[in-house]
């Protein structure tokens, strides 16, 4: 048996912990998803998915990417799964920020919430057919996978890559105007996974790259709101229930929104953006 490198720990003596750590508290929002003890239980479950399954991504390097990939994508099938329902939370508690005052547009919103309920309901059957328990169990069974030592590499040098990788992706979108609504969306989508990235490697990460985390964090909430903005301008659009009226006057709401967003994405962003890649 090869000696192990303490000073120098690998990726799946990082990882394999890391994935333990995310599976107990993917777990501990379980009990409050299916007792319905708050609106955010679907949301905290969907954050542990996420992380989750940026970890799994990152596995691919010592595990193999067929097994990494095979547990990965049952926990992407409950994710999505959920997608509608917080597609539908957010749309709602965007249209309630609006502050707009019409007893015609309230009851619509009541109408949409019952459509809510009936998502949740739908999120929670799907859930109790054992699709959970079945991408868990095949976690456990990769964290316990012995790694082949060529594909185990040093986990700062990895780290390193994996998060100058990710800033290199954002560097590509940086430039996207804010009336471009599908670039703002691969800008956000693209500090998302830096945020990730370098909150999880932090530990092992040179000061300056784990940093990187925070302003990611801030980017990608700024550039959160605005895509929340532009899908409720799309829906409001296509709701045929809504008298004409209304929804004009919902656009118009939803317009002036985004361009505050807009306008705070700009003042508050544009004067920290990240340092360039080192040459």
């Amino acid at each position: 048996m090869e000696s192990v490198n303490l000073e120098r720990p690998t990726i799946s003596s990082f990882l394999g912990p890391e994935l333990r750590a995310l599976e107990a508290a993917l777990q501990a929002t379980l009990p409050r998803v299916y007792a319905r003890l708050d609106d955010e239980a679907v949301h905290d479950m969907r954050v542990a998915i996420r992380r989750m399954r940026v970890v799994l991504r990152l596995a691919r390097k010592p595990y193999g990417r067929y097994w990494a990939d095979h547990v990965r994508k049952g926990f992407t099938a409950i994710h999505r799964s959920s997608s509608v329902l917080r597609d539908e939370e957010v749309f709602l508690q965007t249209l309630a920020g609006l502050k707009f005052n019409s007893n015609v547009f309230a009851q619509w919103c009541k109408q949409r919430q019952t459509r809510q309920g009936a998502l949740r309901r739908r999120v929670l059957s799907h859930l109790r057919t054992g699709v959970l328990d079945r991408s868990i169990q095949l976690l456990e069974a990769l964290i316990l996978l012995p790694c082949e030592p060529k594909r185990d590499r040093d986990l700062p040098t990895f780290a390193i890559e994996c998060v100058e990788a990710a800033r290199t992706r954002v560097d590509e979108w940086r430039n996207a105007k804010t009336d471009d609504t599908c670039g703002l969306h691969e800008l956000r989508i693209a500090y998302k996974n830096l945020r990730y990235a370098a909150e999880i490697l932090a530990p092992v990460l040179p000061i300056d790259l784990s940093a990187l985390a925070k302003p990611a964090a801030t980017f990608q909430k700024r550039l959160g709101e605005i895509h929340d903005l532009d899908v409720a301008h799309i829906s409001i659009g296509r709701a045929r229930s809504l008298p004409h009226t209304v929804k004009r006057r919902v656009l118009r709401l939803l317009a002036d929104a985004r361009a505050h967003a807009v306008e705070k994405y700009e003042s508050e962003m544009r004067p920290r953006v990240l340092p360039p890649l080192s040459s």
